[in-house]
């Protein structure tokens, strides 16, 4: 499917629209997500450098994806 036809952009938004929805009524998502924002707020009264930053940023992203995969296999045990 073309990313750019009509069908394929009323799919993104209805998906989009969904896990909108699932996450606003996730209180766990929503506790999540207030202490992420506490966490960046400290990171950026740290005044770190691009380069400081960068590497944090290609630290956590890997650890992110090797979390979701450990989950997603074990999910499938179930």
């Amino acid at each position: 499917m073309e990313k750019d036809s009509a069908l394929y952009q009323l799919m993104d938004t209805r998906m989009h629209s969904v896990m909108n929805g699932i996450v606003s009524n996730d209180g766990e998502y929503q506790a999540i997500l207030r202490k992420s924002d506490i966490y960046s707020g400290e990171l950026d009264r740290m005044d770190l450098s691009k380069e400081i930053r960068l590497l944090i940023d290609r630290y956590v992203g890997p650890m992110s994806i090797l979390w979701t995969k450990k989950v997603e296999r074990l999910c499938s045990f179930f």
